[in-house]
C-alpha cells in the first residue's frame, strides 16, 4: 500500500512539474513571439486555402507578421458589396501574391493600392486592391478562386499573377509532383474539362479528416505544440548541404536558383504539350472575367535566375543549353495575350535591368539564399511601381 501511494505521489509530482514546465515554456514563447503556425486548410474546390482569422509570424523565408482576414485572405477586411465610386482590383496568384515573407504593407499589391490613388485617371475613385493569393497555387486553383470567391467582390479588374517557374509544372498532372492534390485541367474527347480526383486521394482525405483538423486546431492554439511540429518537419526534411558542412554557402546558392532548363527551351515536345494547359487556364480566367464584365490583366512575374544581378552567373546557367531564350516563358504568354486580346505585362526584363544597374538582389532573404526564392522588399517595391503605372495607363 505504501509503495502504491509513493508511486502515485511520484506520478503526480512528475505530472505537475511537466505541466508547470509546459506552462512556463508556453508563456516564454509567447513573450518572445516565437511561433510556427499552420496557415492552411483543405478546400474542396482548390485543394487547400488559408484559415480565416488566423495570425502568426512567418520565419522560414523572410520575417513577417501574418494575419488572415475573416474571408480567408492575407489582407485587411473588405466588404463583398463594393461602395459607390470604388475602383476594385482582385489579385489572384500563388505564394508571390500571398507574399507571406514580408509585412503586408510592403507587398506589391498593397503598394499598387497606395500608388493608384495618385493616378490622375483614378483621382476621383476609392482604390481597393484585394489579395486572393495563396501559396502553392497553380492556375487551375486561381481560376476556381476567381469563380467561387473573388467574383463575389464585384471587381473592376482581375489581375492574374503568373509565376512561370512553377505554374507550368503545377498545371500539369504529368510534370507536377505525384503527391500534389489540386484540380487539374485535362483533355478528353478534344475538350478541356476539370479533373477533381484529388478529392479521392488518401492525402486529401486524411487532411480533411476530423482527427487531423482537430489536431492542427490544437497545434495552432499552442506555441509549444507548434515548436514540436516544426522540429518534426525539420527532421523529416533534408537540411541544406551547406548546413552539414559538405559544401560552401556560395556553392549551395549557385546550385539552387530554381533553374528549370526545359522552361526556357521551345523544342521540348513534352513541355509544349503541357504548356497548353497553362494557356487554356489563362484563357478560362479571361472568359470568367468577361462574364463578370471586368477588365483582365495578366502580370508575368520574374524567376530568380532571370534577375540574378550578375550577367556571367546567368550565362553560366544557360551555357549548356543548345538553344535558349531566358525570357521565353514570358514572351510565350505575351504572344498569347496578343492572340486572345487580353492585356499582359512582362516584369522580368524590366526588373532585370533594375537589378543589373543597381547591383541588388530582388529575390531572396538573408535567412535563406539571396537571389533565390521569392521577391524581397526591393522586388515588391519595384514590381509595385511598374504594375501600378501599367494599370494607370490602361484606364480610359
Amino acid at each position: 500500500m505504501f509503495k502504491l501511494s509513493k508511486t502515485i505521489n511520484n506520478f503526480i509530482l512528475i505530472s505537475s512539474s511537466l505541466t508547470f514546465a509546459l506552462f512556463i515554456g508556453e508563456i516564454g514563447l509567447r513573450i518572445l513571439n516565437i511561433s510556427y503556425p499552420s496557415f492552411y486548410k483543405v478546400d474542396s474546390h482548390r485543394g487547400h486555402s488559408l484559415i480565416y482569422d488566423m495570425f502568426g509570424r512567418w520565419r522560414h523565408e523572410g520575417n513577417a507578421s501574418v494575419s488572415i482576414n475573416k474571408s480567408g485572405l492575407r489582407d485587411k477586411n473588405y466588404t463583398k458589396k463594393k461602395t459607390k465610386n470604388t475602383f476594385r482590383i482582385v489579385v489572384i496568384g500563388d505564394s508571390f501574391a500571398e507574399a507571406i515573407q514580408l509585412d503586408k504593407d510592403k507587398t506589391f499589391w498593397s503598394l499598387v493600392e497606395q500608388k493608384l490613388s495618385k493616378c490622375q485617371k483614378l483621382s476621383k475613385k476609392n482604390i481597393e486592391v484585394i489579395n486572393f493569393g495563396v501559396g502553392d497555387y497553380g492556375t487551375a486553383q486561381e481560376y476556381t478562386t476567381l469563380k467561387y470567391h473573388a467574383s463575389q467582390f464585384s471587381p473592376d479588374l482581375v489581375l492574374l499573377a503568373v509565376f512561370t517557374d512553377n505554374d507550368v509544372i503545377n498545371n500539369s498532372k504529368i510534370l507536377s509532383p505525384k503527391n500534389r492534390f489540386s484540380p487539374f485541367l485535362k483533355l478528353k474527347d478534344n475538350e478541356y474539362i476539370f479533373d477533381m480526383s484529388f478529392r479521392d486521394t488518401k492525402t486529401y482525405q486524411w487532411r480533411n479528416s476530423l482527427v487531423r483538423r482537430k489536431l492542427f486546431f490544437l497545434i495552432n492554439k499552442s506555441h509549444i505544440f507548434q515548436l514540436v511540429n516544426q522540429a518534426r518537419v525539420l527532421v523529416n526534411n533534408q537540411y541544406p548541404k551547406f548546413m552539414l558542412g559538405e559544401i560552401s554557402r556560395d556553392e549551395d546558392m549557385s546550385q539552387n536558383l530554381e533553374f528549370i532548363p526545359e522552361l526556357y527551351k521551345e523544342s521540348s515536345i513534352e513541355w509544349q504539350r503541357e504548356w497548353k494547359f497553362t494557356d487554356e487556364l489563362i484563357k478560362l480566367i479571361q472568359e470568367e472575367s468577361y462574364v463578370l464584365s471586368t477588365d483582365y490583366l495578366v502580370v508575368i512575374l520574374s524567376n530568380p535566375i532571370q534577375l540574378y544581378p550578375n550577367f556571367s552567373v546567368r550565362e553560366q546557367y544557360f551555357k549548356n543549353l543548345a538553344t535558349y531564350n531566358q525570357f521565353y516563358p514570358d514572351q510565350r504568354i505575351y504572344k498569347l495575350s496578343g492572340k486572345e486580346n487580353f492585356k499582359a505585362l512582362t516584369l522580368a526584363p524590366l526588373l532585370q535591368t533594375y537589378a543589373d544597374k543597381n547591383k541588388v538582389f530582388l529575390h531572396g532573404f538573408n535567412n535563406t539564399k539571396m537571389g533565390s526564392g521569392h521577391w524581397n522588399n526591393f522586388g515588391h517595391q519595384i514590381a509595385g511601381e511598374i504594375i501600378s503605372n501599367k494599370i494607370c495607363l490602361l484606364q480610359k
